[in-house]
């Protein structure tokens, strides 16, 4: 009898067994969905920054593609549970990350050089006029020159 309930328990347990290990598997592939989720989002926020930095129409189109396709794999990882496109997604997310960091970088870079040319332009501008005020006597003298030449010539 012992034995019999030894086997039966033997028996339940290698029944049970699968289910324990998929729902493990399922686990282990629901945090690597959870970590393309995270990179996803990550790279959306970095997107956004570059886009509010000033960068072009077409960097941020070229990214947001990308975050499509990201978002696809993502979609798909969680739908019918594959580890290779949550892989997908958090590879393409991150090298969508980096390049959005780089295209923003770029674009703060070219809002920096553009406020101090027009900084720059100002200064010289106001250099000028404050100068010409000066001396507008100075050219009334150099005009009254010219026409007393132009008399003496005819």
């Amino acid at each position: 009898m012992r034995f019999r309930l030894m086997a039966l328990l033997g028996v339940l347990m290698l029944c049970v067994s699968p289910f324990s290990l998929s729902r493990e598997q399922a686990y282990g592939q629901s945090a690597q969905v959870d970590n393309a989720r995270t990179a996803l989002l990550q790279a959306f926020a970095l997107v956004q920054e570059a886009d509010l930095q000033g960068a072009s129409l077409s960097q941020i189109s070229q990214l947001a593609d990308s975050l499509n396709l990201a978002l696809h794999y993502e979609e798909n990882a969680t739908g019918l549970g594959s580890a290779i496109d949550a892989n997908r997604s958090l590879q393409l997310s991150n090298a969508t990350a980096v390049q959005a960091l780089s295209v923003s970088n770029a674009a703060r870079t070219q809002s920096v050089f553009d406020q101090a040319s027009a900084y720059s332009l100002a200064v010289v501008a106001g250099f000028g006029s404050a100068l010409s005020v000066l001396e507008v006597h100075r050219f009334n003298n150099i005009v009254r020159k010219i026409r007393m030449r132009r008399i003496r010539l005819e």
